[in-house]
Parts: C-alpha cells; sequence; structure tokens
C-alpha cells in the first residue's frame, strides 16, 4: 500500500489557485487543437482528395487518420516517462508539441504530409497529463470538482474552436482556408510552454514517492514492475473491464472523428449549418463536463455510466436519421449532436477519474497510459473498418455498426466494474 509521506510537500492555497490557471489555458490549447482537427476533414479531403470519388476519398481519409493514431501510441511511452522523470515534464513536452504539430500541419501540402503531422499531434493532444495534476494535488473528496473546474474553463477553446471555423470556412472560402485553424494552436501553444517550464512545480504526490524509487529500483525495470503492480492489484479485475469498456466507448469516436464529413457530404446540410451545429457543440461538451462534475460525486461512476450509454444511443439514431431528413435536417442533426457530445465527452472524462482511482500512484502514470493505448488501439480498428466499409458501403453504415456495438458496454459495467466513488488515492493498495 502507498503511504502518505508526513515530509511530503505542501502546495499553498496561492499555488493551487495559480496552478489551476496554468491547466485551464492548458486545457484551452488541448480543446481547441484536438477539436479543430475534428471539424475540417471535410475541407481536407475536397484539397487533398477531390479528384476521387467521394466513397474512395473517404475510404483514403480514413486509411489516412488510422495511420495518423498510430502517434497515440506513443503516448503510452511518454506516460510511462512521466513515472520515471515527473508529471511536469510530460506537461511541457505535450504543450509545446501542441504548436509544433499545428505548424506542420499548417505547412503540409498532401495528404501524405497531413498524416505526417496529425500523427505527430496525437502524441500531444492524446497525453492529457493534466489530469493526473489535478487528482494528484487535490483532496479525495474535491478530485472530480476541480477535474471539471478545469475542463470547464477549458471550453474556451472549443468556443474559439466553433468561432473561428465560422471565420475561416464559409460557403464562400476559398480551398486551403481551413488552414488558418492552426494559428491559435501555434500562437498559445509556445508561450505556454515557456510559461510552465518556468513556472509550474513537479506534483507533491510523485515527490512523495521520488526519493524512494531512486534509491531502491532499477529504473531499467520500473515499466515491468508497474504493469505487474497494475494487474496483480487488488482492483486489477475492475481495470481490466474498464479497459474494455474504454475500447468498445473508443470504437464510436468516429462520431466525433468523422461527423463533419458525413454532414458536410449531406444535401441537406450547407456549410452554414454545420458551423451551427459546430456551436453547438460548446454548449454540449460543457453539459458532458458539468452532467459529470455535478452527478459523479453524488449518484455514483456507474449509474452515470448507464445515462451516458442510453444518450448516446438515442443521439446516434437522431443525428443519422437527420442528416438524411429534407427541411428539418438542421434541427435534428443539432439535437443528436448535441446529446452524442454530452455522452461522449461526460463518459471520457467518468472513465479517466475511474482508472486514475483504481491504481497505485507510483503507477498511476504507466497505468493511465495504458488506457490511452488500449482507447488508441480502438480509435485505430475503428478507422480501418470505417476505411473498408466505407470503400464498398457508406459512412451511414459504419456508424450503424459501431453505435449497435456501444450496448455490449452495459452487461460489462453491470456485472465486472466497481464504484470507486469516494476513493482516497492514497489507499489503493498495489
Amino acid at each position: 500500500m502507498t503511504q502518505i509521506n508526513e515530509d511530503s510537500p505542501v502546495r499553498s492555497p496561492g499555488y493551487f489557485k495559480y496552478m489551476m490557471i496554468i491547466l485551464m489555458l492548458v486545457l484551452i490549447l488541448d480543446n481547441y487543437t484536438q477539436f479543430y482537427s475534428a471539424i475540417i476533414p471535410s475541407k481536407v479531403v475536397e484539397e487533398f482528395l477531390g479528384h476521387y470519388p467521394q466513397n474512395v476519398a473517404n475510404s483514403i481519409f480514413a486509411f489516412s487518420l488510422a495511420i495518423a493514431s498510430i502517434g497515440s501510441y506513443i503516448v503510452f511511452l511518454v506516460w510511462y516517462s512521466s513515472d520515471r522523470v515527473g508529471r511536469k515534464f510530460l506537461l511541457v513536452i505535450s504543450v509545446f508539441g501542441m504548436a509544433f504539430a499545428s505548424l506542420g500541419i499548417l505547412l503540409s501540402r498532401n495528404i501524405v504530409e497531413y498524416t505526417i503531422f496529425r500523427l505527430l499531434l496525437a502524441i500531444f493532444v492524446g497525453s492529457d497529463i493534466w489530469l493526473i495534476y489535478i487528482n494528484e494535488e487535490s483532496p479525495p473528496e474535491k478530485k472530480a470538482f476541480y477535474v471539471n473546474i478545469a475542463l470547464i474553463g477549458g471550453m474556451i477553446g472549443i468556443l474559439l474552436m466553433a468561432v473561428f471555423r465560422s471565420i475561416y470556412i464559409t460557403d464562400t472560402s476559398p480551398v486551403g482556408a481551413w488552414r488558418g485553424m492552426t494559428y491559435f494552436s501555434i500562437l498559445l501553444g509556445i508561450p505556454l510552454g515557456i510559461l510552465v517550464a518556468l513556472t509550474i512545480k513537479e506534483t507533491s504526490k510523485y515527490e512523495e514517492i521520488k526519493q524512494k524509487r531512486l534509491t531502491r529500483e532499477d529504473r531499467a525495470k520500473l515499466l515491468k514492475k508497474n504493469i505487474k503492480t497494475i494487474f496483480k492489484s487488488d482492483n486489477r479485475k475492475a481495470y481490466i473491464t474498464t479497459l474494455t469498456v474504454h475500447f468498445i466507448w473508443n470504437l464510436n469516436g468516429i462520431y466525433i472523428n468523422l461527423a463533419e464529413l458525413y454532414m458536410a457530404q449531406s444535401p441537406n446540410l450547407k456549410e452554414g449549418d454545420i458551423n451551427i451545429v459546430v456551436l453547438i457543440l460548446v454548449p454540449s461538451i460543457a453539459g458532458g463536463f458539468l452532467t459529470t462534475g455535478l452527478l459523479a460525486d453524488k449518484i455514483g461512476r456507474k449509474p452515470l455510466l448507464y445515462v451516458y450509454i442510453a444518450l448516446f444511443f438515442v443521439g446516434a439514431i437522431i443525428f443519422l436519421v437527420g442528416a438524411a431528413t429534407p427541411g428539418i435536417a438542421l434541427v435534428l442533426v443539432c439535437t443528436g449532436q448535441a446529446m452524442i457530445n454530452v455522452a461522449y465527452w461526460g463518459t471520457w472524462v467518468l472513465i479517466s477519474i475511474i482508472t486514475i482511482e483504481l491504481i497505485p500512484t507510483d503507477a498511476r502514470g504507466t497505468g493511465t497510459g495504458f488506457k490511452s493505448l488500449i482507447g488508441t488501439l480502438a480509435g485505430t480498428t475503428a478507422l480501418i473498418v470505417t476505411g473498408i466499409i466505407t470503400y464498398f458501403f457508406s459512412l451511414f453504415v459504419v456508424f450503424v455498426v459501431f453505435v449497435i456495438i456501444l450496448l455490449f458496454n452495459l452487461p460489462l459495467i453491470y456485472k465486472f466494474m466497481i464504484e470507486t466513488l469516494g476513493t482516497d488515492l492514497s489507499q489503493i493498495k498495489s
């Protein structure tokens, strides 16, 4: 069992407030950078793949994203490095990485170069080290509260993403105008990275175990030890179940990554309509964060997962039917996308919290990184399957298949997951 060291560093209230402000800025950058790449697929396809038939272009783009998702596998190694050299190292690298990868996307000249820099971007937007920072510096009863405070502040990034898309991408914008979406990530990321490097400290919980680890363990064997710690802990069955649920959930990430492409190819929606849908994402994603923040510590983690699965399933049906319905397509698509995003991002936060609450402190970075690895595997699998099915059929068929698979999470959660509400991170047994 990991014990609290009485001589562990104590952070002042002033520093904690400052840290929260910086982490909100990191979230603004992370949210903007992650989401702008999800609302420009149709424009990237138009510029780089416009000379192909629609189904072929969609298939090539899906395979391009599958290749780019390889970058997310590296996230596991980066998380592991946070257990070796500290959380701050990963935080600094992630902020600078988002800026420089966005610069590469800005300068891309073809689908190959775009894929390469999307791969680099996947490494950095998938790290989410801010989540460990908040969880390791917050009191046990306030973890979900402070996580969601940061997430709500980070919603500014999604709002800016929606605003900038309506500026750069319109019915009359020229081919290539989507590149303007990268400017904000570049201009915020570089100075913010410098600020993080100079002013943010290592987490207090990591410093508690740092000295003991350096003198007692062979660092070259740390990864093997951490994995053994995770899969021999009392929570191993619940952790494996959480990974399985996370895998199935991430198969449905295509509703986030390819929704804009699906909408752009609907005869019932114009570019201005899509900008309205994108704008609706802002309160929808905030709604997911708020719902998790308000209910996760009240009704528990498992009941809220049931709610999110039902909400996502119904929203997906409304979205798919709505895009094909003349006259009321915009209303139905907005409704469906709102439900999908509340459920998807609310679950994303919830699964991340549950994962952290199942793993001992000295292996938490490795365990969270392994969760990211499983999520990435699901994303890659989904995109490869999408490329194949889309080539022969359509995006619609892909969406239907994956949302049906989502329902398999219900019995898994009921039978094998444990409730982690109220867990004290310092008392998790190794």
